[in-house]
């Protein structure tokens, strides 16, 4: 498979590119650098898939270039979009399949699943939502942050959220649940920036020859897990 990456001069950008190289099965197309869209104006976009880790502004800038009959498919790792922004992506959907995700890394999907169980079987319990990640991200909580809450709130459950940044960090995300007398504290650490980068290529690989639609990591679990 011909894959594009959208962001390969970003610090995830630059392990999708190595990981392709590194991949029998596929074969970098074209590497895009930039993160504010800039470099699109050069781009052939010619590959079957594209992978993004970029700028929500450089995401836009991508579906402005794209023809309703171009066939490429699409991977969005990036996050921050406004409410606008998502409903583009949405609508892009009609003509292409289009798979987005704040996380990628292998075992995110389960520890999201199992964050969930929690909540809904420990309704008496405070929450407490923290993530840690390096001191060059931005200090507002990350998308997998956002997300989490948003899953929260879909059980009128509420968190209270810890930002951390810390030196190069690739991702810590806890829940603490403090019944009172006990406390049980829910986990995950990724490992290095390849984990969201080995990630994303294996939604890529998921992706492709999917019929046009809006899909989003819980799809794959969901295939995986009837």
């Amino acid at each position: 498979m011909r894959v594009a990456v959208l962001g390969a001069s970003g610090k995830v950008g630059r392990e999708v590119v190595a990981l392709i190289e590194a991949a029998s099965d596929l074969a970098l197309d074209e590497a895009i650098g930039g993160r504010d869209g800039s470099a699109l104006a050069a781009a052939r976009l010619g590959a079957e898939l594209l992978v993004d880790f970029s700028t929500p502004a450089a995401v836009m800038a991508l579906l402005e270039r794209l023809d309703p009959s171009h066939s490429l498919a699409l991977v969005i790792g990036t996050t921050g979009f406004s409410e606008a922004q998502s409903a583009r992506l949405r609508a892009e959907a009609e003509h292409r399949p289009v798979l987005v995700g704040a996380n990628f890394a292998h075992g995110f999907g389960p520890f999201r699943a199992a964050l969930v169980a929690l909540a809904v079987a420990l309704p008496q319990a405070r929450l407490a939502l923290s993530e840690t990640y390096n001191a060059a991200k931005k200090p507002q909580p990350s998308g997998t942050t956002r997300g989490l809450l948003t899953d929260l709130a879909a059980m009128d459950r509420v968190a209270n959220v810890e930002v951390h940044r810390i030196g190069d960090t690739p991702g810590i995300t806890e829940l603490r649940c403090d019944l009172g007398v006990s406390e049980i504290t829910l986990r995950m650490a990724v490992a290095g920036r390849p984990a969201y980068a080995a990630g994303a290529l294996a939604a890529a690989r998921w992706l492709r020859g999917r019929p046009a639609g809006f899909y989003t990591p819980s799809d794959m679990l969901s295939e995986d897990h009837p």
